[in-house]
């Protein structure tokens, strides 16, 4: 199966789009903005890898140069293997695989998830597995005194000790086959299906063998309704994470429009990358809280004090300094001279703006308090296939008096590196 390789917003001529030959499924990729077409170009709006019957296609953050061009193919597969750990991380920590709805959603992370959970799940437990208690009179089991004494007739003999002639036993037996564990069959093959497509890079941990070819009665409806029937008879933890799982894995392919394609990835990458430097860097959420919100007032004295406000991708306080840091996916540069490049993709006057409002927002919050602050750093975060991290320069605004943002730009490798080992860096001023 051949792989081919994109860059994500990089404009294709309609002459590559002709490799793909599965251009019925393509098309629920374009009514979905996943791939972008016109007249003379193709493009792809999207990170990730989309697995095809005939292709796998993998799209490169647009930060990246155009991998047909510039890395070789153990260069390509190696990055491929290190996204998809940022991407299974991003997702545990950022999502509850039993709770998100699967509709609307712009990331398509979360059946690798949660087909990633339904193995893990099956090689430490087995099997599901519906034990049922078996009451027995006189059987061969142990004896179950409270039925026996609750339901049985007793003698007593001279002594006046109670006497049964007859007592219940307890056995359990095992369904050994039932619908929900078929489910279960059904859906860990699917799962080894779905990361067959993964073996093409050799990642670890995805290697994954199992074969149901059993009926399974009902579609995927009918299968989370026995599912909820089930959950209401169960009652041990594991059993009940175990269908809601499964239960989710169904919602997640009814609500799918990309039936016979496997898709993992996002369009939404900019919110991987934040959460990288969020991670990476030092992130403290409460902090966003202490921004007022605008008063919106009647005429007749009345307040609304509940509208939206400013919300900083990453605030922090460490050694009394204060950072705000704002995560830009794109590449931003000067040449030898000092001017941006004329390809460059820079902030914007909201982004440079709002930047500066953060500031005066805090020094305002301290102020009330009677505190201060050593310093204040605002720095707008750059992606970068550098291997060190570099500050390249600054945006200052007149109306701002005596306030600027540093330019940083991150090494991504290293800045990935740190986010899975879960190490924590400053940036080096």
């Amino acid at each position: 199966m051949k792989i081919l390789y994109f860059k994500e917003l990089e404009r294709y001529s309609l002459n590559e789009y002709s490799q793909f030959e599965n251009s019925q499924f393509l098309n629920n990729l374009i009514d979905n903005n996943i791939l972008i077409l016109d007249s003379q170009y193709f493009r792809f709006k999207f990170v990730g890898m989309i697995a095809l019957t005939d292709c796998i296609i993998i799209v490169f953050p647009k930060y990246k140069k155009n991998p047909q061009k510039n890395y070789s193919e153990e260069e390509k597969k190696k990055y491929v293997k290190n996204i998809f750990k940022v991407f299974e991380k991003y997702n545990k920590s950022n999502s509850s695989l039993l709770e998100n709805d699967c509709n609307d959603k712009k990331e398509y992370l979360n059946l690798f998830s949660l087909y990633k959970s339904l193995i893990d799940d099956y090689l430490e437990y087995g099997l599901y597995a519906n034990d049922r208690d078996i009451y027995t009179i006189c059987g061969d089991g142990e004896i179950e005194w409270n039925k026996t004494i609750d339901e049985l007739d007793n003698y007593f003999n001279s002594s006046k000790n109670p006497i049964y002639v007859n007592y219940y036993t307890h056995d359990i037996e095992e369904e050994q086959e039932n619908y929900i564990r078929s489910i279960q069959k059904k859906l860990l093959t699917d799962a080894a299906v779905y990361f067959e497509e993964f073996r093409k890079f050799g990642l670890d941990g995805f290697q994954f063998d199992f074969h149901f070819d059993g009926d399974l009665i009902g579609d995927e409806e009918y299968q989370i309704f026995k599912i909820g029937l089930e959950l209401r008879e169960v009652f041990s933890e594991r059993k009940i994470n175990l269908l809601k799982l499964m239960k989710a894995i169904l919602k997640e392919k009814i609500h799918s429009c990309y039936e016979d394609i496997n898709i993992y990835g996002t369009t939404s990458y900019h919110s991987v990358w934040e959460n990288v430097c969020q991670i990476v860097l030092g992130h403290d959420s409460s902090l966003r809280n202490k921004i007022p919100k605008p008063i919106w007032r009647s005429t007749n004295g009345e307040k609304d004090n509940y509208s939206t406000t400013f919300v900083p991708d990453i605030v922090f306080e460490k050694d009394n300094d204060f950072h705000i840091y704002d995560a830009k996916y794109y590449e931003t540069d000067f040449d030898e001279e000092g001017n941006l490049l004329k390809d460059a993709t820079r902030p914007g006057i909201n982004d440079i703006s709002k930047q500066f409002l953060y500031e005066e927002c805090y020094r305002l919050y301290y102020k009330n308090l009677g505190e201060e602050k050593d310093n204040y750093y605002s720095v707008f975060l750059f992606p970068s296939e550098d291997l060190e991290d570099k500050l390249i320069g600054e945006v200052s605004f007149e109306i701002f008096q005596g306030k600027k943002i540093e330019l940083f730009k991150l090494s991504t490798e290293r800045m990935y590196e740190y986010y899975l080992k879960e190490l924590k860096t400053d940036l080096k001023r």
